[in-house]
């Protein structure tokens, strides 16, 4: 009998794991659905016409001379694929050859101009970064439940997988996505060290630290933030004769971590600038940074550029410069109707409130709600904390983080979108996940037990259902604090709303309205409107006119516009949100009307809610 009672036992176990590893599949399963059908329709966006190109020249020539200001990664798992298409690259115009950094001409004239097939260099280069956000998925399915469960590992999955913010930054060649899964990846390399100080974990530590820094150079703020999480656990130790031994074991894993990851960031460039002439590099380092400020910097960087050795540690470094240069110089940011080249310091707060779903904004409330007055109510708070951050340092640690990044991001002076504050997400999925079930399994043996669950099952219908709804607008998506993303145009614009990618379903849109026969556009993205709107041109030997003057619109319906033109006397107008809102502040320099016109008038359709269409009359 107790064998049998084993194997039943067993079986049943057996049996409650793959119930569970199927539900985790299929919510990756719709991630990857809703994922690739969302990317099939998305014209390119702004930032994919610098990245594309550049990712393909560093496999295919070993040359970084593109788009420097980002590291390498994801770009290079993008161009992969197009590795195996026979495809023309713009290797013998003047922005490769002779400009600094051509890489928005490179980018247009090799996705569109050459007679590429556009749509499928987007398909094939955006596919990794899908994959990769499935099989960050599946980590973190396995990491999550090896540490607090299964309950724990499938909300947080589930927060993940039907977020429209992921879904959005996920079928995109962009380093956003892969900042924010290479970020936790580093955080809990982190924190397995910190519980288990070994060598081989020590490794992991320094390769998860690599990866974040290789993804984006945000990444860097894991050294400080990182250092400082090591200090707090060396004086927080349990008995005071132990701080030495631990600072040893945990300040010199972290140290050395740094410095291997270092190491690795400089071999994995190598390879990248192999082929790429030192007078290019130098031209490059001079001509990125401004002389004003960062001329000893220059000095420095094209003093190391004549070692060979250096060459890729210092493209790695210019691109840290770069970055930093372009945060402390701002953006033109459009904020609650206001226009500014500069930051709002609400702008992150309000635009984390409004693009993350209110079932999840309910939890998280409740979840820190809960927690200060379970902290707040008792004594002894410092022992409290003391004890709670011993046994609980990896929480801590990402909690910590999402705190800190998100601190650092309202102090920046560049309000670009969600996305730059995409990395506090699955921290705060997880925690906010562990919050909820800690929080349901104390209530099992009291009055509340089917109350609470009836309103958690609620709240994750809704939190399903509004990303369903959204589909397949995930970029533009706003949750109903706001009414929706029909009235995102007067908060926000550029990537949080409109990033160019509803070119194609623009075109889907004249095409199926007949009484539509001549348009004006003004088109802020990665697209070309004149790829999908007009037909090419070819010379006298039936050859491709391959540049920006090669297409032929005059039998288009078409027609490009712009707000400096005046005001258009044409029956309909389609216009980019960016350009409409950002208008505030370039018709205030110019002095001019600017599209104060259309902002008067209700559009008659928006299409994929980041692009306004009007009819005047």
């Amino acid at each position: 009998m107790k064998s049998l009672y084993n194997r039943i036992t067993s079986s049943l176990g057996e049996f409650v794991i793959l119930r569970q590893n199927w539900i985790a599949g299929v919510m990756l399963a719709v991630m990857f659905g809703l994922g690739i059908t969302s990317m099939m329709g998305n014209s390119a966006i702004v930032d994919e016409i610098a990245h594309i190109p550049a990712g393909y020249s560093y496999l295919h020539y070993g040359d970084y001379r593109l788009n420097p200001e980002h590291p390498p990664l994801i770009k290079d798992l993008a161009a992969v694929p197009l590795q195996f298409m026979n495809l023309k690259f713009p290797i013998n115009e003047p922005a490769w050859t002779t400009d600094v950094n051509g890489q928005w001409e490179t980018g247009w004239n090799f996705i569109y101009h050459l007679g590429n097939n556009a749509d499928a260099i987007l398909f094939w280069s955006r596919l990794p970064i899908l994959l990769l956000a499935i099989g960050f998925g599946v980590w973190l399915f396995w990491y999550v439940r090896l540490k607090w469960g299964t309950n724990v590992a499938l909300l947080t999955l589930f927060f993940y997988t039907f977020s429209p913010n992921f879904l959005g930054h996920s079928a995109l060649v962009t380093t956003d996505l892969g900042a924010s899964v290479f970020m936790f990846w580093a955080i809990a390399s982190f924190a397995r060290y910190m519980a288990k100080p070994t060598a081989g974990n020590l490794l992991i530590m320094s390769l998860g630290l690599a990866g974040a820094m290789l993804a984006k150079d945000s990444g860097v703020l894991l050294y400080p933030f990182l250092g400082l999480v090591t200090l707090v656990a060396v004086a927080l130790v349990k008995h005071p004769k132990e701080i030495g031994e631990r600072l040893w074991t945990y300040t010199g894993g972290y140290i050395a971590s740094c410095i291997l990851s270092v190491l690795w960031i400089w071999i994995f460039y190598i390879p990248h600038v192999w082929n790429m002439p030192q007078d290019v590099q130098d031209r490059l380092i001079v001509g990125s940074l401004p002389a004003s400020s960062w001329n000893s910097v220059v000095h420095i960087l094209t003093s190391l550029n004549n070692v060979w050795i250096f060459k890729s540690i210092v493209q790695y470094t210019l691109g840290v410069c770069m970055v930093l240069g372009r945060v402390s110089g701002g953006n033109t940011t459009y904020f609650n109707g206001m226009v500014t080249n500069q930051s709002f310091h609400g702008y992150f707060p309000e635009i984390f409130a409004f693009k993350t779903q209110v079932a999840f904004l309910i939890l998280l409330g409740v979840a820190v709600l809960v927690a200060l007055w379970r902290y707040l109510r008792g004594h002894k708070l410092y022992k409290r904390f003391v004890d709670h951050f011993r046994a609980h340092i990896a929480e801590w640690t990402f909690g910590g983080f999402a705190v800190f990044y998100f601190m650092v991001s309202v102090a920046g002076n560049l309000n670009l979108g969600v996305r730059h504050i995409l990395p506090i997400y699955l921290p705060l999925f997880l925690l906010v996940a562990i919050a909820t079930m800690n929080r349901l399994r104390g209530l099992q043996k009291t009055n509340w037990r089917k109350p609470a669950a009836v309103v958690f099952a609620l709240l994750m219908v809704w939190y399903g259902v509004s990303t369903l709804v959204a589909y397949p607008s995930y970029i533009s998506y706003f949750n109903e604090l706001i009414g929706g993303p029909g009235n995102a145009y007067k908060y926000f614009s550029d990537s949080g709303v409109d990033w160019g990618q509803d070119l194609k379903r623009l075109k889907t849109y004249v095409d199926t309205h007949q009484e539509i026969n001549h348009i004006a556009i003004d088109y802020f993205g990665g697209g070309v409107p004149e790829y999908y709107f007009c037909q090419r041109k070819y010379d006298s030997n039936g050859q491709l006119i391959a540049t920006a003057a090669g297409y032929d619109c005059s039998h288009s319906v078409m027609e490009e516009w712009h707000s400096q033109y005046g005001q258009y006397t044409g029956q309909y107008i389609a216009v980019s949100e960016t350009f409409l809102e950002n208008d505030r502040w370039y018709s205030e320099i110019n002095n001019v009307p600017g599209y104060q016109y259309l902002r008067d008038r209700t559009p008659i359709a928006k299409v994929g809610y980041s692009i306004y269409v009007y009819k005047l009359y």
